[in-house]
């Protein structure tokens, strides 16, 4: 058995027309009413591209990873936003631009700095968009102060991402320069040996072939002058190549390791802009919210949506009570 049809719809709310209308017009004025006493907010955004490159470029190696001007891709994007929610950040535009004082809490009110940084966050929303760029948007009922809250924070976002590479560093830097130390330590331990053997008429490969060769092409008497000379090569030779080989491999490794501390160096003490801003955060002309037609109108059909509801159910209470017990 059908409980409601769309007739029956249409005739309860003509039947009740005026009593509906009351409700929709009551709702409408109390509403209208009630939005002048909502607080108006305007709304800030600032938008910016993450740069690619966040190293001070000093060397080729650092050139070959990118360019400075090169906007950040998908990656660099996601990080930018973690660092702009991050708590780090947050607590130093609180500090900077003292919001206990402009949100109207009391620094010895209990959890004040939870209510601080909770009023932040809600009047705070950052997104990446199609392209990578972030954006930052902030309400405030001053729209000045949120245009200054979202620059801020832009402007922080250098700052945090700056002393985040820059603690890594110098950590990075002490170790590197230990490792430094202990290799250039072997490589003049191994430059010393290969000295003391050269001291003995120990050559180099490629040195010991013109010696051999000198050695067949000279006379019975000029053999006896390289003899001794040729049999020190014979029994050292193959020990002073690999000690050569290792001391080439060490010397390249060791200027590698050299460029990594200069440029581990001037990361840690060179502040590079790590953003491109496209548009700098400014005050809004006009409010964000409340929209007061929009509080009026959802506000009006929400009451009569609602109104309906209720005469629909008690319309229809007794065949719905029928078809439940059934």
């Amino acid at each position: 058995m059908e409980v409601l049809s769309f007739l029956d719809l249409i005739k309860i709310i003509w039947v009740n027309k005026r009593v509906l209308g009351t409700i929709a017009l009551s709702t409408a004025l109390v509403s209208a009413a009630l939005s002048f006493l909502l607080p108006e907010y305007y709304k800030s955004t600032t938008t910016f591209y993450p740069a690619k490159l966040v190293h001070t470029p000093i060397n080729e190696t650092i050139m070959r990873r990118g360019n400075p001007g090169d906007f950040g891709e998908t990656g660099d994007a996601e990080q930018a936003l973690e660092i702009l929610n991050s708590t780090a950040l947050h607590n130093r535009v609180i500090e900077h631009l003292d919001l206990y004082n402009h949100y109207e809490i009391s620094r010895s009110k209990p959890f004040a700095y939870t209510d601080v940084l909770k009023t932040l966050r809600s009047n705070l929303s950052t997104k990446r968009n199609k392209f990578n760029s972030i954006e930052v948007v902030v309400v405030d009922e001053d729209p000045k102060m949120a245009a200054v809250i979202a620059n801020t924070i832009t402007s922080y976002y250098d700052t945090v991402r700056y002393e985040i590479t820059q603690k890594r560093s110098q950590e990075m830097i002490g170790t590197m320069e230990y490792n430094y130390a202990k290799q250039r330590h072997l490589i003049d331990s191994l430059k010393h040996i290969m000295d003391s053997m050269s001291l003995m008429g120990v050559m180099s490969q490629f040195q010991r072939a013109y010696l051999i060769q000198a050695y067949a092409e000279a006379g019975p008497s000029e053999r006896a002058g390289l003899k001794k000379l040729v049999d020190e090569n014979i029994r050292y030779g193959e020990d002073f190549d690999m000690l050569e080989k290792i001391y080439d491999r060490e010397v390249e490794n060791n200027l590698y390791l050299n460029k990594f501390i200069t440029q581990t160096k001037a990361d840690a003490e060179f502040q590079l802009t790590q953003k491109f801003v496209v548009d700098p955060a400014i005050p809004a002309e006009r409010k964000y919210f409340p929209v007061r037609w929009l509080v009026v109108l959802v506000s009006s059909f929400s009451s009569l949506v609602f109104a309906v509801s209720l005469l629909l159910i008690k319309n229809k209470w007794p065949a719905i009570k029928r078809q439940l017990e059934s």
